[in-house]
């Protein structure tokens, strides 16, 4: 079963050790986070012994002089310290701990000593530690940000365990760049008592998490991470990174957090067998978690594919190949659609070439008559959002209209434009619903990551690529394999 950690995601109130008044030190900023990013600040109670007042919050000598005993304890002293405020909390009935301090066992033996006393320690006491060596734990939904970055999230149902506290702290900062929710995270740190597989059970276990992603470095217990991943991704999705893939990034991991690699396709053939997803890139882990948050899984491997133009179109054809997945064979209603709507020489085939047709009504319609066909499992429409855009300012241009147009009717031109694309967006969330297959646009000249942002409102998936989108589908049809091998009929889709 898995630990229950809600003091740790949870709390109902936090001591602060070494909380300081100092802006560079991690008890300084870590506290102003907290406290900025909404935590009750009468729930805060800073220790330190030198300072009767904290950033406006009273301030007290120690953790035994604290006015009650607080949920969980958060730790930023001198390594050297770090047990003798353990033995501090325990005397005063605080169970759970957040080690921030470094300098333990990623540095050499003396911090691995220290780091075996720590443990000795809450061993002894039956205390709950995260870390040592840590950036923090945040918990959106409770406005709960103990954490050593300036993040904050849109609210959603993903949890995250980093192994590395910067990586981490940066996907997050990513994350609200591109408008993907988040629940939960924690930096594991050193994990000299709470692993990552510890994470992933209570996220597992967790009713608020649909999706887990963790990056890894190194793994000290497989056997049990295989079995907590093994029970977990039969119940959500877990989507992996795992660093150190070579010689020298093993190397590099041993020395950042004391983690052992190991070989990499151990650790590939592992996930596998337990239906972890693995990411290859950062930047697919976050197309990852958005495309499991918003789409229904493929039921199979046949990928249906519209195009503005033909040669994306190829492009599209050889990343499906690439990819693993096949192109769906189109029905008799399909092409009846095509033929109806499109010139005499169309391509006659899928990958559907538009041949350049800007009509809104003529690319939903063959959207729709694909989404309804039995021969097609998932989408890639090619071009459609920025059709608008492009043939509407290169007309402007071509009249010299542009020059003569008051800002209002500007600002009203580019507002008919994302009005189209939303009415098209929309029409595919509805269709996703009714069909239960996943629709995925691609734009390669679009309008810039902001305006994608606000397209997608956390509720579509745009790519600006079809090797992303061919990649992405794939995984995703990978992970429907595995649970129907498993006997796991859900489905994973998170559509309203």
């Amino acid at each position: 079963m898995a630990q229950n950690l809600d003091k740790i995601f949870k709390p109902r109130s936090v001591a602060m050790v070494g909380a300081s008044n100092v802006p560079s030190k991690w008890g300084s900023f870590l506290l102003v986070n907290l406290m900025a990013g909404g935590y009750p600040r009468d729930r805060i109670f800073p220790v330190n012994p030198r300072e009767k007042e904290i950033h406006g919050l009273t301030a007290y000598p120690s953790v035994e002089a604290l006015p009650e005993a607080p949920d969980l304890a958060i730790i930023t002293t001198p390594a050297h310290t770090v047990c003798g405020v353990l033995e501090d909390c325990a005397r005063r009935g605080i169970t759970h701990a957040v080690v921030i301090s470094s300098n333990f066992s990623e540095v050499g033996e003396e911090g691995a000593r220290l780091e075996r006393e720590l443990v000795e320690v809450a061993r002894r006491h039956a205390l709950t530690v995260v870390g040592p060596n840590t950036m923090g734990v945040v918990n959106a939904a409770h406005r709960f940000y103990a954490v050593g970055a300036p993040v904050m999230l849109r609210p959603g149902n993903i949890s995250f365990v980093s192994q590395s506290g910067n990586v981490g702290a940066n996907l997050l900062g990513w994350t609200m760049n591109q408008g993907i929710g988040f629940g939960k995270f924690v930096g594991s740190g050193n994990e000299a008592l709470l692993s990552a597989s510890h994470y992933i059970d209570y996220f597992g276990e967790d009713s608020d998490t649909y999706l887990i992603l963790a990056y890894l470095e190194g793994v000290d217990d497989g056997r049990s991470l295989m079995e907590v991943l093994s029970r977990t991704t039969q119940r959500k999705p877990v989507i992996i990174i795992k660093s150190g893939r070579t010689e020298e990034g093993s190397k590099a991991a041993m020395s950042h957090t004391g983690s052992l690699a190991g070989s990499d396709d151990i650790y590939d053939a592992a996930f596998r067998q337990c239906g972890a997803v693995r990411a290859d890139t950062s930047q697919e882990m976050l197309d990852l978690a958005k495309s499991f948050e918003r789409l229904p899984l493929p039921a199979g491997d046949r990928l249906g594919i519209i195009t503005l133009g033909g040669g994306w179109g190829v492009l599209a054809t050889d990343a499906t190949a690439m990819a693993g997945l096949r192109l769906a064979k189109l029905d008799e209603k399909v092409v009846e659609v095509c033929d109806r709507l499109l010139p005499p020489f169309w391509s006659h085939g899928n990958p559907v070439d538009l041949v350049g047709n800007i009509y809104m009504e003529t690319h939903l319609a063959i959207l729709e008559a694909m989404a309804a066909s039995p021969e097609v499992d998932a989408m890639v429409m090619l071009g459609s959002l920025g059709t608008g855009t492009i043939i509407g300012l290169n007309v402007l241009v071509s009249q010299n209209l542009i020059m003569e147009m008051s800002e209002d009717s500007l600002k009203s031109f580019f507002t008919e434009l994302k009005d189209r694309n939303v009415r098209l967006l929309t029409r595919a969330k509805e269709l996703m619903r009714q069909y239960r297959k996943p629709i995925v646009f691609v734009e390669m000249q679009f309008i810039g990551e902001e305006n994608l942002r606000d397209l997608e409102a956390g509720e579509t998936v745009i790519f600006t690529a079809p090797e992303k989108a061919a990649a992405i589908l794939s995984k995703m049809h990978s992970y429907r394999r595995y649970l129907q091998r498993k006997g796991v009929d859900r489905d994973w889709s998170y559509l309203a």
